[in-house]
């Protein structure tokens, strides 16, 4: 019994030591190397905080959204999608690497002109800008497709003064909806 006793009470003790939690071995707070944000399209009306545009998002019958009832649309009168727009200073106290979208996306005509947009302001001027074509994952209508675009920023240094928007834009005439978006914020 004393044996048993010995082994359980130096299990506690072992795992009450190795569990750090979200601390680093000095025993300060871990920093986290992502911020993610997601969204889904099924609170859109009700304004969410940092994402615009909640004209372009509509409820889907036919074809059904990605999940739930509602999901982004561009086409030839509404080109540019649902849009998050933040100052970089508001998510972190640090400047982002890279940031990334990805989501759903579905065509209703093949290789539609669509591309997801970054776009980095600087006192309301464009400072960075740069696009991920998809066309080539578009060659197939009727179905959803999932898609990533990832952005790096070592071309123009940022600053957290700096405004992010990241958004997908629609040059075509064909209707294009995505839906369960997600954006990933590297540091």
């Amino acid at each position: 019994m004393k044996k048993f006793l010995f082994f359980i009470t130096a299990g506690l003790i072992l795992t009450a030591c190795s569990n750090s939690g979200n601390k680093t071995q000095s025993g300060e707070p871990a920093i986290k190397n992502e911020i993610v944000i997601t969204n889904d399209m099924e609170n859109a009306m009700a304004v969410v905080p940092s994402w615009y545009n909640e004209n372009t998002v509509v409820a889907m019958n036919d074809p059904q959204a990605h999940s739930g009832i509602f999901s982004g649309i561009t086409n030839d009168t509404l080109p540019y999608g649902y849009t998050y727009k933040e100052a970089l200073k508001n998510l972190d106290s640090r400047v982002p690497k890279m940031v990334t979208m990805s989501g759903w996306i579905y065509t209703t005509a093949p290789n539609a002109d669509f591309s997801i947009i970054c776009g980095i302001s600087e006192n309301n001027q464009t400072y960075n800008w740069k696009a991920y074509p998809l066309n080539d994952i578009l060659g197939e209508t009727g179905k959803w497709i999932e898609f990533s675009a990832s952005f790096y920023f070592d071309d123009k240094p940022l600053k957290s003064e700096h405004e992010i928007s990241v958004y997908g834009w629609n040059k075509s005439k064909n209707s294009v909806y995505t839906d369960d978006l997600k954006i990933t914020f590297m540091y």
